[in-house]
């Protein structure tokens, strides 16, 4: 009775991993159908085959009454042992040829494996005209001798939709299929993709081959090219087709001679082995059909701070400092993040006061370019530089985008700033209005005009005509002259903004690496080593005349090149400027201390300074 109740008790255990185990099997098995060829003509046959990968019986094929069944059903059974494992599949296959044109669907057939029963795929199969023998294989595109065609080697465009709007993206692959061995390929031709914006997505160098069906026939397949695409106008727009060339390695066909002795025509002595040449490559043109793309204009109207950006995303803006002095330069980053044609964004606009200097914005993304499309983070950094002291509000800066989602236009705003601006050392003397009395320039007075009648005194009498009358006569004539010269000499160097700064650049360096001297005798080291780096940057940007939404490492030197400045000088400049950087974020034992840091800046500016007046 104990071991009646054990058995009993074991039953249930046994029962569960018999049901845990059995869904990972059932969900295994795969009932696949296929045809040898689609389209097909009608004079043509072409074999239908049922594959289960799994133990059946009971099976019932579909109605075959549009095409006559010249064999089958044919049954045949594989089996594979893998480490031990055995795995085996059952196909039933029919040899059939159509009965007249037109468009036929093959019906599911069923099975039962596994005590359930189990159903194929549905086919669709074309049936066109019946061609007057090799003239029909000629216009499909197929070989006489290697009965090679464009059903065997083809390549197809797919996109993950074909209705869009205006800056959507669309992700596009095309795909090289193929039924038959294919030792080399070429693209010829890739498609320009007019009306979009293109991004490629990286794909593996080798390519790599999988089973897909299309169209009922079973293929390898490759990717051979994948892109992101945006379309920058809307109507129907459409992906040309991409060429290329196939190199086959087929069978040829070898024709039948009634000589008695023609025994090498045997089908037997074509292979290679026995050098008759029954295997050939073959070189075959394969060529993509062209794909239409519905564009949709984006709704109206849109937002004033809308510029074309479409997907889902987020914006956050920071300054690095508020409290600053005048002319010192302050930085501003905007950050747009979220998926989308976030390569295409351009930088928000908002307006500053006219006492602050705005430069053009720097880019820097960190996109990824993938299988969902373009996503990361898209960052505009602006210079600005306060050229009086007070107290500015900068912003809400806007930015709109268009939401795929939604459906609707989304405004993003970031919030308002502060900017508090105090006097600088070099700041220009400040005026304080009142009574003439209080008329002042802070620091020095005004001494003003008089306006009692001026009292005349005789000269000498010998004074008229002689040579120092004359002078003076000429003198306020020549002084005019000479203040025409220099005003117009003046507005000009006043226009060049670019100029002005290169000449003042020195001045500025030595201003950046005095404030860098009182960090330093505050014992602020990072702050002076910062202070320095940009005291070293903006010489450049100003001295060499390079903008800063341009200033890059490269360009810089690419620049400082063509003033003639030695390449041992170009070395050590950039040499100082990454001790700066590396010294804010780690200590360097051993190195410069920061006051022989700070002594060889001046020597390296003063030395640049000597090389290019030289």
């Amino acid at each position: 009775m104990r071991k009646v109740t054990e058995m009993i008790r074991i039953r249930p255990s046994a029962a569960l991993l018999l049901f845990l185990l059995l869904p990972s099997w059932v969900l295994s098995q795969t009932f696949n159908a296929t045809v040898s060829r689609n389209p097909v003509a009608v004079n043509e046959q072409f074999q239908l085959s049922f594959t289960l990968n799994a133990a059946g019986s009971a099976f019932r094929p579909p109605s075959l009454s549009e095409f006559m069944v010249l064999s089958g059903p044919n049954q045949s059974t594989s089996m594979q042992f893998i480490n031990g494992a055995m795995s085996q599949s059952i196909t039933f296959s029919y040899i059939l040829q159509p009965k007249k044109e037109g468009t036929f669907k093959i019906d599911a057939a069923s099975i039962e494996s596994g005590g359930k029963i189990v159903l194929s795929n549905t086919i669709s199969i074309s049936v066109t005209a019946a061609g007057k023998g090799s003239a029909s294989n000629r216009q499909q595109g197929q070989d006489d001798k290697t009965n090679i065609s464009n059903n065997n080697i083809f390549i197809r465009v797919s996109v993950d939709k074909t209705n869009v709007y205006r800056g959507e993206g669309i992700v596009a692959t095309y795909k090289l299929y193929t039924n038959v061995q294919v030792v080399n390929y070429s693209i010829n031709k890739v498609p320009a993709f007019n009306g979009f914006w293109s991004q490629d997505i990286e794909l593996p160098n080798q390519l790599r081959l999988y089973n897909e069906v299309y169209n009922g026939v079973n293929y390898q397949v490759g990717e051979i090219k994948k892109v992101v695409l945006y379309p920058q106008q809307s109507g129907q727009l459409v992906l040309d087709p991409m060429e290329g060339e196939c190199i086959a390695r087929i069978q040829v066909k070898r024709n039948r001679s009634n000589n008695p002795f023609d025994i090498f025509n045997d089908p037997f002595f074509n292979d290679p082995f026995f050098g008759s040449g029954g295997i050939r490559d073959v070189k075959f043109a394969v060529k993509s059909d062209p794909l239409r793309i519905n564009v949709k204009e984006l709704p109206s109207p849109a937002p004033a701070s809308f510029k074309g950006t479409v997907g889902k995303f987020k914006i956050e803006g920071t300054f690095d400092k508020t409290d600053i002095k005048t002319n010192d330069a302050v930085s501003f980053r905007m950050k747009l993040t979220g998926k989308g044609n976030i390569k295409l964004a351009d930088a928000p606009d908002f307006e500053v006061s006219q006492d602050i200097e705005k430069y053009d914005p720097k880019i820097s993304d960190n996109i990824s370019i993938g299988a969902g499309g373009a996503s990361g983070t898209r960052t505009f950094e602006y210079l600005l530089i306060p050229r009086h002291q007070g107290s500015y509000d900068i912003g809400p800066v806007e930015f709109s985008y268009f939401d795929l989602d939604k459906k609707a236009y989304v405004t993003l705003k970031t919030p308002s700033y502060k900017l508090n601006v105090e006097r600088g050392k070099d700041a220009g003397a400040a005026v304080s209005a009142g009574p003439k009395s209080d008329f002042r320039v802070i620091g020095r007075d005004i001494r003003f005009i008089k306006t009692a009648p001026p009292e005349f005194s005789d000269g000498f009498n010998g004074f008229y005509g002689s040579p120092l009358f004359w002078s003076l006569s000429v003198l306020p004539f020549a002084a005019f002259g000479f203040l025409a010269v220099y005003r117009r000499k003046h507005l000009a160097l006043s226009a060049d903004v670019a100029g002005t700064k290169s000449r003042k650049a020195t001045r500025m360096a030595r201003k950046r690496l005095d404030t860098a001297s009182k960090l330093l005798s505050a014992g602020n080291r990072d702050g002076f080593y910062d202070e320095t780096g940009k005291a070293l940057w903006s010489y450049i940007s100003d001295r060499f005349k390079v903008p800063v939404s341009s200033l890059s490492r490269e360009y810089a030197m690419e620049v400082i090149k063509r003033h003639q400045v030695s390449e041992s000088l170009l070395n050590e400049l950039m040499s100082t400027i990454d001790h700066c950087e590396f010294a804010r974020f780690a200590r360097m034992e051993g190195q410069k201390s920061p006051e022989q840091v700070l002594n060889d800046t001046i020597k390296l500016i003063t030395k640049i300074e000597d090389e290019i007046k030289a």
